[in-house]
């Protein structure tokens, strides 16, 4: 059975150290310009909505089975 010190130094020896090293930029500005970039919906995620719609006007039914899975 292996105890606490035999596992830790198992895992620090599988695993390399890694190096405290700065990012090579600044990720954040990034960030920012995605979230208040405008939306983008291609054609494909129109068109999928629209034929869920349109099923779900012809078969009511399934909302129940698509609200379950969802």
């Amino acid at each position: 059975m292996i105890d606490d010190d035999r596992l830790q130094h198992l895992l620090r020896s599988a695993f390399p150290r890694t190096a405290d090293q700065e990012p090579s930029r600044d990720l954040w500005p990034l960030i920012v310009n995605r979230i208040h970039a405008p939306v983008r919906r291609s054609w494909l995620d129109i068109s999928l909505a629209a034929a869920i719609a349109i099923v779900l006007m012809m078969f009511p039914e399934w909302l129940l089975l698509l609200a379950y899975h969802l």
